[in-house]
């Protein structure tokens, strides 16, 4: 009995951990931590934004928009694009024509890595040798004017060579998918906000540009299917610490989600750790794990001791009171993130999200290879890209 009082306590905590993070405001839990102030509008060193563009949709003019329109004076911007087929191409020529300090690039096709890592790397190969600080998004985010400063910051303090930041996103429907995906993003920036679990995110990472050749992260990025998580795998194997920067934060709006795309987004952020951070896989495998017995014990032991199956009291007591300190729990994350969401539509979210999450970890352990962008990719045991299968074509071995 007292081992079960222990795990039900410890369930208890785990799940409070979990909502109370969910719930907290990270600018807020980071404000005894934030750097005072940022540097004033003068002299900068030279710094470069690269941003792969695939594809367009409604959001993707303004988010490349809110990324030239930064208020860092010394900065260039590369919109890199493959092909002049990709729906993105006239915008972004557009753009580059507009802005003087934009510049388009044109990436070759990827047949050895990601066609985003072989955007970077065209990108790359165009920057200035004199640029000091490398910045690296995604094309479909919004960014304050002041989102680069503000990322880059502590990387000209000196106090670290490689800072990240991430998306808050905002709930605009009740689609049980979309739901489900935007508490998913919020339980990744709460775990982006613990410093032990911080990790480059391709959509907002700068690296100081001495440090990244002397890493040679592009020679990584050349055999690899992602930027991140690779990343985020060579700098924990070189013990080198990532700096999560609250006020960078990109916006981004929950819409119309079908599950089949939640699906793959999740088994895409559940296997680029298998591969590239092992650890953290299993990490993640045994908090699922747990959190599953955190949510079942309870129900068990209250159903058991219905049935009359001898659950001392004192037990049924404590199940009771976790049971409803979870669903307590679970309504104020609920008026914290999702205020608009019905109740019925946010538990259907959270169980989708749930489920899809158990599912596709469970889809990782025998994965090899990916889906992304309507392109194949597949993987050795070390990370590296073995072939790449575009739509219609067999896979190219690299």
């Amino acid at each position: 009995m007292t081992l079960t009082l222990c795990l039900l306590i410890a369930a208890w905590m785990l799940t409070a951990l979990l909502y109370c993070g969910l719930g907290l405001d990270t600018e807020r839990l980071h404000k005894a931590f934030r750097l005072a102030g940022l540097p004033a509008p003068g002299p900068l060193p030279p710094a470069a934004v690269m941003i792969p563009v695939t594809g367009r949709d409604n959001a993707t003019e303004t988010a490349l928009r809110s990324l030239l329109e930064q208020d860092y004076p010394n900065l260039t911007v590369y919109l890199a694009v493959y092909g002049t087929a990709d729906p993105a191409h006239a915008l972004i020529s557009a753009l580059s024509s507009r802005y003087a300090h934009a510049r388009l690039v044109h990436a070759p096709e990827a047949v050895r890595s990601g066609q985003k890592n072989q955007n970077l790397l065209s990108c790359l190969e165009t920057v200035a040798p004199d640029t000091a600080v490398y910045v690296f998004c995604d094309a479909n985010h919004r960014a304050k004017p002041d989102f680069v400063r503000r990322l880059v910051h502590p990387i000209l303090l000196g106090q670290a060579d490689f800072c990240t930041g991430y998306r808050r996103s905002r709930l605009c429907t009740t689609e049980p998918a979309a739901t489900a995906f935007h508490a998913v993003n919020r339980f990744m920036l709460f775990l982006q906000s613990l410093p032990f679990f911080t990790q480059p995110w391709g959509g907002a990472t700068a690296a100081r540009a001495t440090a990244f050749k002397r890493l040679d992260v592009a020679g990584l990025w050349r055999r690899t299917v992602v930027d991140d998580s690779s990343l985020a795998g060579l700098l924990g194997k070189k013990g080198i610490p990532v700096l999560f920067c609250p006020d960078a934060l990109l916006e981004s709006s929950a819409r119309s989600v079908t599950r089949e795309a939640l699906d793959e987004w999740l088994y895409r952020q559940l296997f680029y750790p298998r591969v590239y951070t092992f650890g953290a896989w299993l990490l993640i495998g045994f908090c699922l794990v747990w959190f599953a017995a955190a949510c079942a014990a309870c129900p068990y032991i209250l159903f058991q001791a219905a049935r009359g199956g001898g659950v001392p009291f004192l037990m049924q007591a404590a199940a009771l009171l976790v049971l409803c300190g979870q669903i307590l729990l679970q309504e104020l994350l609920r008026r914290r993130i999702a205020a608009d969401c019905p109740r019925s539509a946010w538990l259907k979210g959270l169980a989708l999200a749930a489920t899809a999450l158990f599912r596709n970890y469970a889809r990782t352990v025998a994965g090899r290879s990916i889906v992304w962008r309507g392109i194949r990719y597949v993987l050795g045991a070390d990370g590296r890209v073995l072939g790449v299968e575009r739509k219609g074509d067999a896979v190219i071995p690299s």
